[in-house]
């Protein structure tokens, strides 16, 4: 397919290579993981980022915008809507060669900007609503932060930050963007997008790069707040440095080792259709990705014989040919998904369908790996994110111990149920420490109307979703005599 232009940074108001001021040396090639002749643009020879004059900028901007009332602010945002309808295709197409993701689902991440813009253009702002308190004599207003720092994943590359960058900006924050390093091609596409709104210089603002510039911009003196998703590990680094600076709003989204708990057949298509999805969708790179399954003992037989022979048929492709699953995003991820299959053998685990590195084809594709294991709560199995298409079974007809398959990892993002016992239901409500728990659902649904984040090695109780404007904003107390 045709390369495409590389922009560089989006810096007060323009891109770094949009006119010649700035001369362009040619060094790495940026490589489809779908198929390694697919060249999706050239990066430059060396990375270098004007951080100063980035906070510099976005700091200048932000008073002026900031005083804009809400109004103004969403008539100078709402034309997004119209922008990314008509680049549909186009923004579709960069997320699946990025990426790799089939296009039909690529195409349901571009779906999801419209309807995110849509929502928090409209009713997610009755949630920062100036409150008048006649008891009190007093009324609560909501201040926009500053300049806010957006880092974004590579597996939603535009939807994840697109839904802290749009309420940031709606409630009056300036904003520096840092996509993925993994998908600076998606990052690029987003930038483009909100220059066609010619918003004041400096309100939007984005910076390509690694990790030696995300660690530039969370430190830097003159932000405001850091909103991030992606690993527990990078995660850890990013609070670690902020650790004695107070002043930042920081909003972890870090992963999950999410369980799927299936203790009756009552829904039992249901079941098996939904943890498909939840255990191979994105080839098993959601934060959201099932990576454990707890079946209750009496059905457990019959769900693993057709649950094999339902993944041993999934179809794994180019994206598109539109199949249910992609590659992996890069080697590393290959390596990572035969060492923890080793792992699993090495610990006695039965390869229930051995996951195999599919040679066959140019890119990063592996078939997916389903396995058997007995839970071990003293292990350290099981704890760390593994980010690829492999799924452990266990079985038990203990609730208790159900429950602490569940908790075991210290992530704490989504649970898959399929129970239909009032009581099991409660017991997962009170015993476990989770942001999302989907009944009869995959682990990876979520609702843009609905709260999305974890606890523990899954996020700092910064829900984003519906709640992301939240992070945005500080309450603000006023009191005066007689009332408002």
């Amino acid at each position: 397919m045709q390369s495409i232009k590389y922009w560089g940074h989006y810096i007060d108001g323009k891109f770094e290579w949009s006119d010649k001021k700035n001369s362009f040396v040619s060094g790495p090639k940026h490589i489809s993981p779908a198929a390694f002749d697919d060249v999706i643009f050239t990066l430059p020879k060396k990375f270098s980022a004007p951080v100063d004059f980035v906070f510099e900028t976005g700091k200048k901007a932000y008073q002026s915008w900031a005083r804009l009332s809400v109004n103004e602010r969403v008539k100078k945002l709402s034309p997004l809507k119209k922008i990314i309808k008509s680049s549909w295709p186009e923004l579709a197409q960069i997320i699946s060669r990025e990426t790799g993701k089939p296009l039909w689902e690529s195409e349901g991440e571009v779906k999801a900007l419209v309807g995110k813009t849509q929502f928090v253009l409209g009713e997610a702002l009755d949630r920062i609503k100036e409150q008048t308190i006649s008891k009190a004599q007093g009324r609560i207003r909501f201040k926009s932060r500053g300049l806010i720092l957006v880092i974004g994943p590579f597996n939603f590359p535009m939807h994840l930050p697109f839904g802290q960058i749009l309420p940031a900006l709606t409630a009056g924050n300036t904003v520096i963007f840092k996509p993925s390093e993994k998908t600076p091609a998606s990052g690029q596409k987003l930038a483009e997008c909100f220059h066609k709104l010619k918003l004041p210089s400096g309100v939007f603002q984005m910076l390509q790069g690694g990790a030696e510039i995300s660690e530039q911009l969370c430190r830097h003196n003159n932000g405001d707040g850091v909103l991030f998703t992606g690993s527990f590990e990078t995660g850890q680094k990013i609070k670690e440095n902020l650790i004695k600076d107070h002043s930042k709003i920081l909003a972890l989204e870090m992963g999950g080792y999410n369980s799927a708990l299936i203790w009756d057949d009552k829904d039992y298509e249901q079941a098996l259709e939904e943890t498909l999805k939840g255990c191979f969708w994105t080839s098993g790179q959601r934060c959201s990705s099932t990576s454990q399954i707890i079946l209750h003992k009496k059905i457990s037989r019959r769900f693993i014989k057709d649950f094999v022979r339902r993944a041993r048929e999934l179809s794994v492709d180019h994206w598109s040919h539109n199949p249910f699953m992609g590659p992996v995003i890069d080697q590393s991820s290959v390596h990572r998904f035969m060492a923890f299959q080793k792992e699993v053998k090495k610990r006695g685990g039965a390869l229930l369908l051995e996951g195999q590195k599919l040679s066959g084809k140019k890119g990063h594709y592996v078939s997916p790996g389903i396995y058997k294991m007995q839970f071990d709560k003293s292990s350290r199995f099981g704890t760390k994110e593994t980010f690829t298409p492999q799924v452990i079974i266990y079985e038990t007809s203990d609730l208790d111990s159900a429950l602490d398959m569940i908790n075991h990892s210290g992530y704490g993002l989504s649970l898959s149920v399929f129970a239909e016992d009032p009581t099991v239901r409660d017991e997962i409500f009170y015993r476990t420490r989770l942001g999302l728990i989907n009944y009869n659902l995959s682990s990876v649904g979520a609702s843009l109307f609905l709260p999305f984040g974890g606890l523990g090695k899954s996020g700092n109780d910064r829900p984003a979703g519906a709640f992301a404007i939240d992070l945005c904003v500080s309450p603000l107390a006023e009191k005066i005599k007689n009332g408002f």
